[in-house]
């Protein structure tokens, strides 16, 4: 029986020799074909922002995020591209083209490396071992190794969920399998271990429309495409679902309309020294597209509160009650080089039942991509001294059409007595 323990112990220690082996000939392989991207600042020649690329097998690519590069995408009168190699040899790199959505960017390189990196086209098994590369912090190319656990859930953007570290600076690198095949793109931390990657099939198709329209290169005119055709999507399936309510103090607010959106919920009415009693509920799909520093896209959010105080004189709550109504601000970050400012509607309406409610409904456009907009929502029921339902919604980077068809579903499903 020792022996059989002492040969089980030898096998364990070989099958980690041989993995430690193998994730060290894997980096000393790949190493030359990592690249650090660097954003300079041309007036100073100093760097604003680093991040990692990785060399194709394809001529004279590179891949990286495109929040890596977005410096240089947007304003190219003050920004520019330059890589670093392990050999400590530079150049000047040029972006091909975007996924916006997906956060990738195809980059070209005159640098060219013996070994290359190849896509995977199989999916891991859930728990494989991944290798993450990348240059955290400017402080060198390294291999963090970290597991598979499958797409994150409730996503709308497909995200691979990689339990390793993942940290700043390895923006762009490859996250591959044991033999070296990239089944993701490193794009965020949350740290404790907790990595996202942009699956590989995102880039295989970002490269196949690459190939396809590669004349094509006016790269603010492929974001707006992108962002435009992003929302179209989304919000054909948000306005198809079938809407649950649930009960919320004396009305119905929608539930969780479609598997990404999520909510959650919080109140006070168990502390009997709160005069003013609070049922509020939040619902998002808080996933962001990155466009700039300054611009984010692509959210969802809706607020629902209830309003009770009994305790209060009718002046009192209503004070408290306008307090809260003058809080709703945009979901999204966005400078005024960005937007226009917000346009509002004030209309008193009438639902089916009878009640009142004071509504406001605000746009404000995108300076640089035609036909998308943010838009804010809110209605404050009106027929009660001392109680009120406050609904509200922001929706970032949608066009018009859906802005209009949104508003209307969700002022239908909003309820109050």
């Amino acid at each position: 029986m020792r022996w059989i323990w002492f040969c089980c112990c030898l096998l364990l220690l070989t099958t980690l020799k041989v993995q430690a082996d193998s994730a060290e000939q894997l980096f000393a392989r790949y190493e030359p074909a990592l690249l650090q991207v660097r954003v300079l600042e041309k007036a100073s020649g100093a760097k604003s922002s680093i991040g990692t690329g990785f060399v194709l097998e394809q001529p004279n690519l590179l891949v990286t995020n495109y929040h890596v590069v977005s410096e240089a995408v947007l304003f190219p009168d003050k920004y520019q591209l330059e890589y670093l190699a392990v050999n400590q040899q530079k150049g000047a790199l040029t972006v091909l083209a975007v996924d916006v959505v997906n956060d990738l960017a195809l980059v070209q390189t005159d640098y060219q490396p013996e070994a290359r990196f190849s896509i995977q086209t199989e999916k891991p098994v859930q728990g494989a071992t991944l290798y993450s590369l990348g240059n955290p912090h400017d402080l060198g190319m390294i291999l963090v190794p970290g597991t598979y656990n499958g797409l994150q859930k409730y996503s709308y953007y497909p995200r691979i969920h990689f339990t390793g570290a993942v940290n700043a600076g390895m923006s762009g690198g490859p996250t591959v399998d044991a033999s070296g095949k990239v089944v993701g793109v490193n794009v965020a931390s949350a740290g404790n271990q907790l990595g996202f990657l942009v699956p590989a099939d995102a880039l295989q198709r970002l490269l196949a429309s690459y190939q396809q329209q590669q004349n094509d290169a006016d790269l603010p005119k492929q974001i707006a495409q992108q962002l435009f055709d992003s929302q179209q999507k989304m919000f054909s399936e948000i306005l198809a679902a079938n809407w649950q309510l649930k009960d919320f103090g004396p009305g119905k607010v929608p539930d969780e309309v479609v598997p990404f959106i999520r909510c959650w919920g919080e109140s006070n009415v168990e502390k009997s020294k709160d005069q003013l009693k609070k049922v509020a509920a939040f619902c998002s799909q808080g996933e962001e597209i990155f466009l700039s520093q300054q611009f984010s896209t692509g959210r969802i959010e809706m607020q629902f509160e209830w309003l009770h105080g009994a305790a209060l004189h009718p002046l009192q709550f209503f004070n408290r009650y306008q307090q809260n109504i003058s809080s709703a601000n945009a979901d999204n970050q966005a400078s005024k080089e960005d937007v226009t400012s917000f346009e509002c509607q004030h209309k008193v309406v009438q639902q089916a039942n009878g009640q009142h409610a004071k509504t406001i409904f605000c746009v404000r456009a995108y300076r640089n991509f035609a036909a998308l907009f943010d838009v804010l929502y809110l209605a404050a029921s009106l027929d009660h001294q001392q109680q009120g339902v406050i609904s509200h919604f922001t929706l970032s980077g949608v066009s018009q059409e859906n802005a209009q068809a949104f508003a209307r579903k969700f002022s239908e499903a909003v309820l109050w007595q």
